[in-house]
C-alpha cells in the first residue's frame, strides 16, 4: 500500500459515523442467521422424545450401595431399573443391632 493509499484509507475510516458502524455488525449476524436458516431442510423437527432417566451412580451400584469416589460408600437412590433391582437384593437390617461396617 502506497503513502497516498494509506492516507486516504485514514481519512475515510476518520470520516465514518460511528453510529453507522455500531449497526453493521448486528446485521451481518443476522444475515449469516438468515442464510444458514434458509439452507436447512423443509422437514420438522423431530418433537422431544421422553426425558432420559439419569442414574447418578453410572449404573455401579450393589446392593443398594456405591462408591463414587472409589472409598466412600453412599446410599444409591436412581430410579432406573438396574439401581431398583440391586436395591431389592439389599440385605436386611441385622438382628442382632451388630452389623458388619463393609459390604461385599
Amino acid at each position: 500500500m502506497s503513502l497516498w493509499q494509506w492516507i486516504i484509507s485514514f481519512l475515510v475510516w476518520l470520516s465514518a459515523d460511528p453510529a453507522v458502524i455500531d449497526l453493521e455488525q448486528p446485521r451481518a449476524f443476522a444475515a449469516v442467521a438468515a442464510a444458514r436458516a434458509s439452507m436447512l431442510p423443509e422437514a420438522p423437527a423431530p418433537g422431544p422424545g421422553p426425558a432420559p432417566v439419569a442414574c447418578d451412580c453410572g449404573q455401579t451400584c450393589v446392593r443398594g450401595v456405591w462408591k463414587p469416589d472409589g472409598r466412600v460408600s453412599q446410599t444409591c437412590r436412581c430410579q432406573c431399573k438396574r439401581c431398583v433391582a440391586e436395591r431389592s437384593k439389599a440385605a436386611p437390617p441385622c438382628p442382632d443391632g451388630k452389623c458388619p461396617t463393609v459390604l461385599r
